[in-house]
């Protein structure tokens, strides 16, 4: 999810309905994207009967490319969340500041 208004123009309101998204799309790239990406590369680092008993190092080259792009995705998004996060405690702060 991306956005177009920084951080810092945007209300408490909308901060923390994008934060709430966007910790939602970190758990679904969690589970759909870095999860499976990690078991593949488990199984090829792992091999059993079903699959051969050695696999080649482009099949592992390419599991490990795949588990690297979805893990800097997840920052990306991490980052991002971390962000809007500070930005509440700034905003809790200054109204409590604000209320003494």
């Amino acid at each position: 999810m991306e956005n177009d208004r920084p951080v810092r123009r945007m209300t408490l309101r909308q901060v923390m309905t994008h934060a709430e998204k966007c910790s939602r799309d970190l758990i679904e790239h969690c589970q759909s994207s870095l999860l499976t990406c990690l078991s593949d590369f488990r199984d090829l680092s792992r091999p059993v009967r079903r699959r051969s008993h050695y696999p080649t190092m482009v099949a592992l080259q390419n599991a490990l490319r795949n588990y690297v792009t979805a893990n800097e995705e997840a920052m990306t998004i991490t980052a991002r969340l971390l962000e809007q996060l500070q930005e509440i405690r700034e905003a809790a702060r200054r109204e409590r500041v604000n209320r003494i």
